[in-house]
């Protein structure tokens, strides 16, 4: 009973969080303080059954990086527009603190099925209010959305990865990777293929065992996408474009510079170069929390380039530090039967920290979301694989609470 308590309150728990942050990003509800108080309630609710937190080097390297955004405002000339951003920034920390939490303490399996239903609900209902994609919401946010969905597509991937589960997360996937193609995100759709790609080289071998499990799935899924396509020409043009937008994106990046006539390619460039300029003029420490946007009215549209500038080389290098130690996460990785747990989450690594090149995610509560979950079931898994060499039967055994580690 108790089993069966804990596993249920695991679920219903993980699928309100992944619904209230997800439907966050895009809903009416996306006010920091809303969101604040939601994540406080729900970190009470896991406090009720495990007064624990569980701190990773990489939450530790996150929260370092919110206290360092918090000392640059002593140097920040415009602190109106730099406390427009904290609260977001708080908020990410505070998603990454409670999805850790709820990785290291609570059943895996109940916590991704949880994930995956809460975020379904959230997508749906995104749907039904916005008509997206068989309609285009007059102040549609493709970038945004195209988040939103690749987020989708890391949970139902890693989930069926988990489970041994193969029909369902495939289609899922597929879904997902139409839907983030139809949003026109250059930067998530480029992304997202870089992410595929670079995984399948690094895990060559589970992805050709992989293949022939997916051939059939993939083709009878293509005809019952193409049949929807054909069905609604609106869908099949907003593809198209999704699409061509993709391959001005290759494009883009292909072209010297002067070579495009694209006014976001000279922006970007412009921003880029001024950067560049004013990170130089104080290289360590940077001029101070949302400095860039205070100079120049927007934001540089890169995560480098607005840490480097703001909050120079220690801001940039906290912040990109939790990446790099997800990476040798799965670098030092040895557990045989979790191989396709960690290609999944090499793909969002990489998808990842391509987009943060030409967008700003430091405070993206999704990013937050997959950074938890990643280096939870990684350290669960390296866990795993040290208890295995004390006896062959320890190999099959569940995952257990890194705590009891």
């Amino acid at each position: 009973m108790r089993l069966s308590l804990g596993t249920s309150s695991t679920f219903i728990l993980a699928g309100v969080a992944t619904f209230l942050v997800t439907s966050s990003v895009y809903g009416d509800r996306s006010h920091p303080g809303v969101v604040t108080i939601e994540l406080l309630v729900l970190l009470a609710a896991h406090a009720l059954g495990y007064l624990r937190l569980w701190l990773s080097r990489e939450l530790l390297l996150n929260l370092a990086f919110g206290g360092y955004m918090v000392l640059t405002l002593a140097w920040t000339d415009n602190i109106k527009l730099a406390l427009n951003i904290l609260p977001a920034i708080v908020n990410a920390i505070m998603v990454l603190i409670f999805f850790s939490a709820l990785v290291a303490y609570h059943d895996v399996r109940a916590l991704l099925t949880g994930m995956v239903a809460g975020y379904l609900v959230a997508a749906v209902l995104y749907t039904l209010t916005s008509g997206f994609p068989f309609a285009v919401p007059d102040d549609f946010s493709y970038n945004t959305i195209a988040g939103m969905y690749l987020s989708g597509l890391f949970i139902t991937a890693v989930y069926g990865a988990y489970v041994g589960m193969t029909f369902l997360p495939l289609v899922a996937g597929a879904i997902f990777l139409v839907l983030i193609a139809m949003t026109t995100s250059i930067k998530t759709n480029l992304g997202t293929a870089l992410g595929i790609a670079g995984a399948t080289l690094l895990y060559f071998r589970r992805s050709v065992k992989a293949v022939t499990r997916v051939v059939l799935v993939v083709a009878v899924l293509g005809v019952g996408v193409a049949y929807a396509l054909s069905a609604n020409p609106g869908l099949t043009d907003r593809l198209r474009y999704g699409f061509e937008r993709v391959a001005l994106g290759v494009a883009v990046l292909t072209s010297r510079e002067g070579d495009s006539g694209s006014t976001g390619l000279g922006n970007r460039k412009g921003w880029e170069k001024e950067g560049l300029k004013g990170w130089a003029a104080t290289p360590v420490f940077g001029h101070g929390m949302e400095a860039f946007r205070g100079e120049f009215g927007t934001t540089s549209h890169s995560t480098p380039i607005d840490l480097l500038y703001n909050s120079g080389l220690i801001g940039a290098g906290l912040f990109y530090g939790i990446f790099a130690s997800i990476a040798w996460r799965l670098l030092r990785a040895r557990n045989p039967l979790r191989r396709a747990v960690r290609a999944r989450i090499a793909v969002c690594l990489i998808a990842y920290v391509f987009i943060s090149l030409s967008g700003t995610i430091y405070y993206d509560p999704l990013v937050a979301i997959f950074i938890a979950v990643s280096t939870g079931l990684l350290a669960r898994t390296d866990r795993s694989a040290a208890v295995a060499h004390l006896g062959h039967a320890a190999v099959t055994r569940v995952d257990g609470p890194i705590s009891s580690a």
